[in-house]
This record gives structure tokens, C-alpha cells and sequence, in this order.
């Protein structure tokens, strides 16, 4: 990925989601845009972050969101729905800020040390985030996403220094 392309993305994302995950924050600030990044490299890697992403085979929206997925987050809508109509999951993670909350809330849930250096950090939550928060000590290494989101959060780490 190029390291400008990155960038630009991720700052685009940045507006996006900075309201979702200053609550994952846990100290101050650099936290708080660490993990606004983070969002971002899971979203280059889930989607190439389509905002505008539809559907395939159950999964919806920027980061590939399914039905369960929704659904174990707490089934969160767009301010004014209600999580029980018909509908109300694929608004809300088609949406942007709905998907963020959506992942922020699930991420929030199973909230753990997936990789076993004794951190929960942006690794942790890509692992979460992709094979789901009861298998998320699956070997990943081998995956597309996973390759997608290391080069992400590599570029990511040099640019932040």
C-alpha cells in the first residue's frame, strides 16, 4: 500500500470515527487517535474501506458486518430507529457512523488479548474484529486481511514515529 494513499485515507477515516472510539481509549488522547488509526486499518483491510459498500454473502457495509455480528454489538441503529424493524441492521452498518459504533460496541464486548504479548491493542482488535471474539487466537498470519491490516499498521507506526 502506498504510504501517501494510507495517509490520506486514514485521516478521511479519522473524521469518520472520531466520535466511536475515544470511548476504547483507555489513557488520554494518543490513545484515543491510535485507535481512531486502528479503525482505519481495519477498514483498509476488511473493504479497501468502501464507505459506500452494499452487501456479499451476509456481510455489509465498510467493514463486512453480519447480521450476528449486529447483533452480539447490542443492535445498534441510527439515532431515531429501532433496533427491532426490519431493516434496522442493514442501515446501520451501511451507514459509517452506525458501523463504527457497531464495531466500536463489539470490540468493547470481547475485549481481550487475542496474540499473547500480554497487551490489548489495534492487533488484538483486527483479530477480534475478524475471526470474532470467541476465536480470536486463530492463527491469522496466512490471511489476506490480516497481511492487508500488518502493512496498514506498519506504515501507520512509521508515519506516527
Amino acid at each position: 500500500m502506498n504510504t501517501s494513499r494510507a495517509l490520506v485515507i486514514h485521516v478521511l477515516l479519522l473524521v469518520v470515527v472520531t466520535t466511536t472510539w475515544g470511548l476504547l481509549a483507555t489513557r488520554g488522547r494518543k490513545n484515543s487517535i491510535d485507535m481512531e488509526l486502528c479503525m482505519g486499518c481495519i477498514c483498509e483491510a476488511t473493504s479497501n474501506c468502501n464507505l459506500t459498500f452494499q452487501c456479499t454473502r451476509g456481510l455489509c457495509g465498510p467493514f463486512l458486518i453480519s447480521e450476528i455480528y449486529w447483533k452480539e454489538a447490542g443492535r445498534p441503529t441510527i439515532t431515531g430507529d429501532n433496533p427491532n424493524r426490519k431493516g434496522a441492521y442493514h442501515k446501520c452498518v451501511t451507514e459509517p457512523y452506525c458501523a463504527a459504533a457497531t464495531v466500536h460496541q463489539y470490540l468493547a464486548k470481547y475485549h481481550q488479548d487475542c496474540n499473547g504479548d500480554g497487551r490489548i491493542d489495534c492487533d488484538d482488535f483486527a483479530r477480534i474484529h475478524y475471526m470474532g471474539g470467541h476465536q480470536c487466537k486463530i492463527n491469522m498470519n496466512h490471511l489476506g486481511y490480516y497481511k492487508i491490516f500488518r502493512e496498514c499498521n506498519k506504515s501507520l507506526q512509521k508515519l506516527m514515529g
